[in-house]
C-alpha cells in the first residue's frame, strides 16, 4: 500500500507545483479514514494504557493539569499515576469544551505507524502524527510549524488559514504575530488532506455543530544543527587516540594522526549524502498543532 498516494493523488504534480511553495487541499480517492475512526477513539481512551505525555487537554486559558484526567491507579499496593481516564476526558471536552491531543501517534498508534513509516520511506524523511479532537469555534494562536503538514479531516469539518512563508531562514517555528498576506481560506471536510508548507503561519477552529477530528501527519526536515550532528557522528568514529600524551612530540602525533582521519573520513562526504543522514534524526520537541 502506498499510504503517501493514499493522501496525495497525484504526488509527481504535488511535488512540483506545491511541495514546500503553497499550501492546498487535497481530495484523494481513497483517504486514509479507517486510521482512527470514532470508535477507535474510544477504544484508546477506555482500554487503559493511554497515558501522559502522550495525551493532553487543553482550553482557551491554557493547558489542564495531567491530574484532572489522569487519577492515580493502585498497582501492586503502591499509586501510579500518568494513566488517562477515559470518562474524565469526556467530561473535560463537554464541559469545558476542552480540546484532546493525542502526540506522537505513530510511535504507539500501529495503523497510524505504517502510515507515518510509509510516507517517510519515499519521502526520505522522519514523520511524526498528531490527533486533535476540538469543539467548534474555538481556535488557537497563528503560528509556524517545523515540518510539512498533512492534515487529515476524520470527521466534523475544520476551517483553516494559512499565511505567507518565513521572510529569511531564521525563523522560528512559534507564534507569528505578523504572518504576511493571507494565501488560503478553507474549510476542510471529512476525506479532504490540507497540505502546509513547512513553515507558512497558519491556524484552524473548528466549524459547524459537530467536533472536528483530524490527524496532522508532520514531514520533519533537516536544519543545520541536524547537519552539524551528521557531520560529527560521521567522522567521530573508527580512531583511537591516547588521552594524555606524554610529552611535546606525542601530542603532534596525536593532532596529526586526527587530522589525517578527519581528512580520510571528509574526502567522500558530498552534501547528499549529509543531508540524507540528517534527515532521520530530525526530530522536534515542539508540540504541532
Amino acid at each position: 500500500m502506498n499510504w503517501f498516494e493514499r493522501c496525495v493523488p497525484d504526488t509527481e504534480t504535488f511535488l512540483r507545483t506545491h511541495w514546500r511553495t503553497a499550501p492546498v487541499v487535497l481530495r484523494p480517492a481513497e483517504p486514509p479514514l479507517e486510521l482512527l475512526t470514532g470508535a477507535g477513539l474510544d477504544a484508546i481512551l477506555d482500554g487503559g494504557l493511554l497515558r501522559t505525555p502522550y495525551a493532553g487537554l487543553y482550553t482557551a486559558d491554557g493547558q489542564i493539569p495531567d491530574e484532572r484526567f489522569c487519577p492515580p491507579r493502585r498497582v501492586t499496593g503502591r499509586a501510579v499515576e500518568g494513566y488517562v481516564d477515559g470518562q474524565a476526558v469526556r467530561d473535560l471536552i463537554r464541559d469545558e469544551r476542552a480540546t484532546l491531543q493525542l502526540r506522537y501517534v505513530d510511535q504507539w498508534h500501529p495503523p497510524v505507524r505504517a502510515l507515518a513509516a510509509g510516507i517517510g520511506e519515499q519521502l526520505g524523511r522522519l514523520v511524526e502524527a498528531f490527533y486533535f479532537f476540538s469543539q467548534p469555534g474555538r481556535h488557537g494562536p497563528v503560528h509556524r510549524d517545523d515540518g510539512d503538514l498533512l492534515a487529515i479531516q476524520l470527521g466534523g469539518a475544520k476551517r483553516w488559514h494559512v499565511y505567507a512563508g518565513p521572510a529569511d531562514a531564521n525563523w522560528e517555528p512559534v507564534r507569528a504575530d505578523e504572518p504576511g498576506p493571507l494565501l488560503l481560506d478553507t474549510v476542510v471536510h471529512p476525506g479532504e488532506i490540507l497540505y502546509v508548507p513547512r513553515g507558512f503561519a497558519h491556524t484552524a477552529a473548528a466549524v459547524g455543530d459537530a467536533p472536528s477530528a483530524h490527524l496532522t501527519v508532520v514531514i520533519r526536515e533537516a536544519g543545520t544543527d541536524h547537519l552539524r550532528n551528521a557531520l560529527l557522528s560521521r567522522i567521530s568514529g573508527g580512531i583511537t587516540l591516547p588521552g594524555r600524551p606524554l610529552d611535546d612530540d606525542a601530542l603532534l602525533g596525536a593532532a596529526a594522526s586526527l587530522l589525517g582521519h578527519l581528512r580520510e573520513q571528509l574526502a567522500d562526504v558530498t552534501p547528499e549524502a549529509l543531508v540524507a543522514q540528517a534527515r532521520p534524526h530530525a526530530f522536534s520537541s515542539r508540540p504541532t498543532a
